[in-house]
Parts: C-alpha cells; sequence; structure tokens
C-alpha cells in the first residue's frame, strides 16, 4: 500500500490510475480549442492533445486488395463526425 494524502491506496488503485490516459483530438481548423486544451492538460502526463492529421480515405484503389489484412476499419464514423462537427473529441487510450 502507499500512502497518498491523507488517504492509503491499494496497488490495485495505483494499476488502475495508471491505465486511465485520454487522447484529445482537435480539428486542424480550430488552432485556439487546441491551444485551450494543451494549456488545461499541460501539467497531466496521462493525457495528450494532438491535432486530426486525418486528410481523407486513405484506400484509393478501385478494387478490393487479394488479401484482406485489416480486422476492421479503425475510423469511426461518429467520432469523424464530432471533430468535424465540434470541433475536438475525447478518447479513452492505453498508456502512451
Amino acid at each position: 500500500m502507499q500512502t497518498v494524502g491523507p488517504r492509503t491506496t491499494t496497488s490495485y488503485e495505483t494499476a488502475a490510475r495508471k491505465r486511465r490516459r485520454l487522447l484529445f483530438v482537435v480539428s486542424r481548423e480550430q488552432p485556439q480549442r487546441y491551444d485551450s486544451l494543451a494549456h488545461a492538460f499541460g501539467g497531466e502526463e496521462d493525457v495528450k492533445v494532438i491535432f486530426d492529421r486525418r486528410r481523407g480515405e486513405r484506400r484509393q484503389r478501385s478494387q478490393a486488395p487479394v488479401v484482406e489484412r485489416r480486422r476492421r476499419d479503425r475510423r469511426s464514423a461518429i467520432r469523424a463526425w464530432a471533430v468535424g462537427a465540434v470541433g475536438w473529441i475525447r478518447v479513452a487510450v492505453a498508456p502512451f
């Protein structure tokens, strides 16, 4: 067990806290939102703020590949809509 402030935490609580990571993806058209989030979470080591790097559909082939190597499409239509409509999205991720 570890003592943090006035209370004691268990190793389970400490491990759970380390797993909680947040990623903010901000539209490239919203630099002021990026600055605001980067400033607000600047001291947080478990929060990362990045610009949306997607520019469009990467697959440009007119025909399907011989063997599909992707298990699923990683892009989420809802997340893409949120970044476009709201300007940013918060995503819980594995440790950086």
